[in-house]
């Protein structure tokens, strides 16, 4: 009896829509080599052109916007390329401009009162999706600097 109350539950905590988040596909983004400074002066903007090819089946789709780096992490200098997981739910069908959008991700603090970077980009409209740094090890500091990327659709095959 325990164990079927204990199982109604879990079933119950787990929203009847949600799916698993898995690899999507890839976002692949090359910056523009002159950056807008800010008000800020640890903030910089840049211009970016970006390709995201579907995993499996699809048309891949270009995307432009914009790239923002908030704090002293590091400078995102020169023409640099920055590759991201597209992570979404696995049990919808990708749409046309799925990732036209803003990315944010949240800046945490550590115990030394400094600002982390984020680990994953969030969408703000479609929270479902996110960008993930390819590289998370420490050896990729220019994506892991990012903490807001703005995606609009340039072109998707019919």
């Amino acid at each position: 009896m325990r164990c079927a109350i204990a199982s109604m539950f879990c079933a119950l905590a787990i929203p009847a829509g949600a799916a698993m988040q898995t690899d999507i596909g890839v976002l692949t983004c090359t910056l523009a080599e002159h950056s807008q400074k800010d008000t800020n002066p640890d903030s910089q903007t840049l211009a970016m052109h970006c390709s995201f090819k579907p995993k499996g089946t699809g048309p891949e789709e270009t995307y432009v916007g914009e790239i923002k780096k908030v704090g002293s992490q590091t400078e995102l200098n020169g023409k640099l390329v920055l590759i991201w997981a597209v992570m979404g739910p696995s049990d919808r069908k990708l749409k046309p401009a799925v990732l036209q959008q803003t990315f944010v991700g949240e800046v945490a603090g550590d115990p030394l009162g400094k600002a982390q970077p984020p680990k994953m980009l969030v969408g703000e409209r479609d929270k479902a999706y996110g960008l993930q740094p390819v590289t998370d090890n420490g050896n990729e500091p220019a994506s892991r600097s990012v903490t807001l990327v703005e995606l609009r659709i340039k072109s998707t095959p019919s």
